[in-house]
């Protein structure tokens, strides 16, 4: 049975958990203590030598990058959620893409500038803030007018672009990232919150640590 290595509070961690449920698979999950650094340490630098989260540990497979562990789970149970035929698998790999780099790291900049930094008493750097915000002001319109003629990124079947999009928005509300002016993105957002694949993991980004 494959092992999700992950923390709750890293986004990135959710998108394997929400293609694992979504496909329906039998996994474990292992919570990585990054305040006491066991990203750090030998044993699980053995299974991601990066010394992040997520990883995955499936036999004797260790794979690191929440976008590789997505792909490998959906080719190894055939889901429909990431399509063999070649154009539709790399429509699903450019809306990935543009996830992790124009949503999931600018919303990156916001969560440490104004979640994880005052919480750990580390220092804001309102520059990277305000990048962050910027360059969301610039993608998020792009998905929210594409969302406006169609259900999922895709066309109407959801796919692991959706799971992408769905787990880079989570730390929206606790970083007060404002949706309300993209209202096609937020009702679709609403809507994959309230799926299985979703309420099986949380209710909310941040409930495992009662906030």
């Amino acid at each position: 049975m494959p092992t999700i290595y992950y923390h709750p509070m890293s986004f990135p961690s959710l998108s394997p958990l929400f293609t694992a449920e979504a496909i329906g698979l039998d996994y474990e999950t292992y919570q990585v203590n990054l305040i006491e650094g066991e990203q750090s340490g030998p044993d699980y630098l053995a299974i991601n030598p990066f010394g992040k989260v997520p990883a995955l540990k499936d036999g004797n497979l260790c794979l690191a990058e929440s976008a590789t562990i997505m792909r490998y789970l959906a080719r190894k149970h055939k889901s429909p959620l990431y399509p063999e035929a070649l154009i539709a698998s790399a429509k699903v790999d450019q809306w990935m893409d543009f996830v992790n780099h124009h949503v999931r790291a600018p919303v990156g900049r916001v969560q440490f500038n104004r979640v994880l930094a005052p919480m750990t008493g580390r220092e804001v750097d309102p520059a990277s803030l305000e990048t962050g915000l910027n360059l969301l002001s610039g993608s998020l319109p792009v998905i929210d007018t594409h969302l406006a003629t169609q259900a999922f990124l895709c066309g109407e079947e959801m796919s692991l672009a959706d799971i992408a999009l769905v787990a880079a928005l989570e730390p929206s509300d606790m970083a007060r990232i404002d949706l309300s002016s993209y209202p096609h993105l937020a009702g679709w957002l609403k809507a994959r919150r309230s799926e299985g694949f979703y309420t099986r993991i949380h209710s909310h980004f941040g409930a495992e640590l009662g906030l």
